[in-house]
C-alpha cells in the first residue's frame, strides 16, 4: 500500500448540487472535500481509462474493475482522506474533517473513558470499546491552535456562460456572453488556525491507495476547469475502510452511505437501510463543547457527474464526515453497490483512542 496525494494547483470548485442557472439562483452547496467518485474518476482519467456503460452506477462498477486491472489493486482501492494544509512554507500534520466545516488533528478529538474503568481500559481499541463516556467526547479546538486546526470558508463566485460564434468562412469567431445565462459556482477557501490568527492555506488530500503500481501527473479536477497534481508516495497513514475495519471505535473520514430499503421511506430508520451492516452504534459528530452530546447528521449527497453520458448520478443519504461509529465484523454478504462505494473511499475510517 502507498499514499495517493491529490494536490490542487488552484482553488477548487466542489459542489454537492448542480451549479445553479437562470432558473435557480438561491443557493450553492459547497464541499470542503472532494467526493470519492471525483477521486476515482480523476484516477481513471489519469491512467487513460475509457468507460462504455450507459448506466451511471454500472459505470462506477466498470471504473473500479478497470482501475483494479490497470494498477494491480485490491479492494478497497482508495481509503481516506486525511488533509494537510500549507500557508506557503511547510505542510501541517494530517487533519480530519468534521462535518464539512472544520479540520482538526486526531489529537484534538477527546474520547474519555468512564471513571472507574482505568484498570480495564488501557487506551487500546478493543479494551476501551465498551467504556466510552459519550458526554465526554468532544473536539478540543482551543488546545490545537498550533496548526492542528483549519476552517473551511468557501466563496461563491458568479460566472457567465460563453459561446463562440463561427464566421461565414467557418473560422471560429469571438466569444460572446449568452444573454440570461448568469450562474453561481463555489470556490473552496481554507484557513489554518495559529493562535488567534487564521492564515490562508492551500490543501492537499491524502488517500491510502491499495495498488502495486504508482501514478503521477496533472489532471482536471472538480468543476470550472480546475487542475490538480496527482501522485503517489511511499508513506502509509492509519486509515481503514469499513470493508476491513473489524470491531473498534472510529471517526468517519468520508461520507457513510445509507440506502433505504424502501423508496417510500419518509425518514431514516437505521434498521431499514443498507450501509450499517458493519456498524454496532452510530454515536454522532462530536461537538466543540465538553458535555455537549454528539449529533447524528444525515444529509442528501449526489454521487457526482457521469461524464461518459453527460448525466448526474443519483442522490443518496449519508452520515456526514466526522461521525463517530462503533463498528463490528461483517458476517453476511455485502450489497454490490455498497461494495463499489466502499472500494472508492466512501465510509473511510480513522481509529480513535480513549484517554483517561
Amino acid at each position: 500500500m502507498k499514499t495517493l496525494v491529490v494536490e490542487p494547483l488552484e482553488p477548487l470548485s466542489l459542489a454537492a448540487t448542480p451549479i445553479t442557472g437562470i432558473e435557480v439562483m438561491s443557493t450553492v452547496s459547497t464541499l470542503s472535500l472532494p467526493l470519492p467518485t471525483t477521486i476515482a474518476g480523476a484516477l481513471g482519467a489519469l491512467i487513460g481509462i475509457k468507460l462504455s456503460s450507459e448506466d451511471p452506477i454500472k459505470g462506477l462498477v466498470e471504473l473500479v474493475e478497470k482501475i483494479t486491472s490497470e494498477l494491480r489493486c485490491k479492494k478497497p482501492l482508495i481509503v481516506g482522506p486525511l488533509t494537510q494544509f500549507t500557508p506557503g512554507d511547510m505542510w501541517s500534520e494530517p487533519l480530519i474533517n468534521i462535518s464539512w466545516k472544520l479540520f482538526v488533528s486526531p489529537r484534538c478529538i477527546r474520547v474519555l473513558g468512564k471513571r472507574g474503568d482505568e484498570e480495564r481500559c488501557h487506551g487500546t481499541q478493543e479494551a476501551c470499546l465498551g467504556y466510552v463516556k459519550v458526554s465526554d467526547m468532544f473536539v478540543n479546538v482551543e488546545a490545537c491552535k498550533d496548526g492542528g486546526v483549519a476552517v473551511f470558508k468557501p466563496v461563491v463566485a458568479y460566472g457567465v456562460s460563453l459561446e463562440r460564434r463561427a464566421t461565414e468562412s467557418g473560422v471560429a469567431g469571438e466569444k460572446r456572453a449568452k444573454i440570461g445565462y448568469l450562474y453561481r459556482y463555489p470556490m473552496s477557501v481554507y484557513r489554518l488556525v495559529h493562535g488567534d490568527r487564521e492564515v490562508p492555506a492551500r490543501p492537499r488530500f491524502l488517500y491510502l491507495l491499495n495498488c502495486d503500481n504508482d501514478v503521477s501527473g496533472y489532471i482536471r479536477f472538480g468543476g470550472e476547469g480546475r487542475v490538480a497534481r496527482v501522485y503517489t508516495e511511499q508513506v502509509k497513514y492509519e486509515v481503514r475502510s469499513l470493508l476491513d475495519a473489524g470491531s473498534g471505535l472510529y471517526i468517519a473520514l468520508s461520507p457513510v452511505p445509507l440506502i433505504p430499503l424502501s423508496s417510500s421511506q419518509l425518514y431514516i430508520d437505521f434498521q431499514k437501510v443498507l450501509g450499517l451492516e458493519f456498524v454496532d452504534e452510530v454515536i454522532g459528530v462530536p461537538q466543540q463543547k465538553r458535555g455537549a452530546l454528539p449529533k447524528v447528521v444525515v444529509e442528501h449527497l449526489g454521487l457526482g457527474f457521469y461524464e461518459v453520458k453527460g448525466v448526474r448520478r443519483p442522490v443518496i443519504q449519508v452520515l456526514s464526515p466526522g461521525t463517530v461509529l462503533k463498528t463490528k465484523a461483517l458476517n453476511k454478504p455485502l450489497d454490490p453497490v455498497l461494495e463499489t462505494l466502499y472500494s472508492i473511499g466512501f465510509a473511510s475510517l480513522y481509529p480513535l483512542q480513549t484517554q483517561q
